[in-house]
């Protein structure tokens, strides 16, 4: 057994468990650059250069690399009209930024040596970033919610239009808007722990089964999971993001009024029952 374990045998193996966070490299005064600062910048730096390069010399007939960047864009322009409509087609850049930087972030945890020197450890499996996101997405989409309804747009959380029709429906109105406010805030939350716990987990299970499996080899179905995950947490983070700008555009005084409308169009009309008519 020795020419098979040069060092010793030991079961289970230690463990190199990843950190949580990323690794200080080195401070500047009171702020503090680490190893995920470091990648983070290396995957704008490739998904930079990547677009630089598929769109430097646009030609009818595209080449390879140009024809993924177009199926791509149109992929994800389809996917946004799919879900808000031609009118969330305004937010595909920011939806696509997103989408493309997380799932190369998470994917980047799978690669060797990613989290395991001290260089480099994967954007997303720091909190510090997902929550940095959530934070800039949290002020974009209420930010355009106020551009667009003004201020009427506090109407979803300040509420008071419940009180003509009586105290209680009023009170109801008052703490259902409550609610509503403390779930926006609580968003911001839900996005980083759901992004940061599953790309860490990702990371401690594959340490752990390339350890506990003898040969790390025996853990690629486990890498080809995380691949799959990194991809729909990418997609689930982009498209919440995407839902929230275009909840916050809706006015609900315009919901109340097509459902006003909506119960008028019931109401049988004379092109509808023509005989009726005649017999009056």
């Amino acid at each position: 057994m020795g020419f098979l374990f040069p060092n010793g045998f030991k079961y289970p193996p230690d463990f190199h468990i990843p950190t949580p966070t990323g690794e200080e490299l080195f401070r500047i005064g009171p702020i503090g650059y680490t190893n995920a600062h470091l990648t983070m910048a290396l995957v704008i730096i490739l998904l930079g250069s990547i677009a630089i390069i598929a769109t430097r010399g646009m030609r009818e007939r595209p080449g390879a690399l140009q024809n993924l960047a177009e199926m791509l864009v149109e992929g994800l322009a389809n996917f946004v009209e799919s879900i808000g409509g031609k009118k969330a087609l305004r937010y595909l850049p920011l939806f696509g930024t997103l989408f493309l930087f997380i799932v190369t972030s998470n994917w980047l945890s799978v690669v060797p040596f990613i989290g395991q020197i001290k260089f480099l450890h994967s954007p997303t499996a720091d909190y510090h970033t997902n929550f940095a996101m959530a934070v800039l997405a949290f002020v974009a989409y209420q930010t355009e919610g106020f551009r667009h309804l003004k201020l009427s747009y506090v109407k979803r959380w300040f509420n008071f239009s419940g009180f003509k029709d009586g105290p209680f429906i009023g009170v109801i109105f008052v703490m259902v808007g409550f609610i509503e406010l403390f779930s926006e805030i609580f968003r911001m939350l839900t996005l980083t722990l759901r992004l940061w716990g599953n790309v860490f987990g990702g990371e401690i299970m594959l340490v752990v089964m390339s350890g506990l499996l003898f040969l790390p080899g025996l853990a690629l179905p486990f890498v080809g999971l995380e691949v799959f995950i990194g991809l729909v947490q990418g997609l689930v983070f982009a498209l919440l993001v995407l839902m929230y700008f275009i909840l916050a555009i809706e006015s609900h005084d315009e919901e109340h009024e097509e459902g006003s409308h909506a119960d008028t169009d019931r109401v049988p009309s004379p092109e509808i029952h023509p005989e009726t008519v005649a017999a009056h």
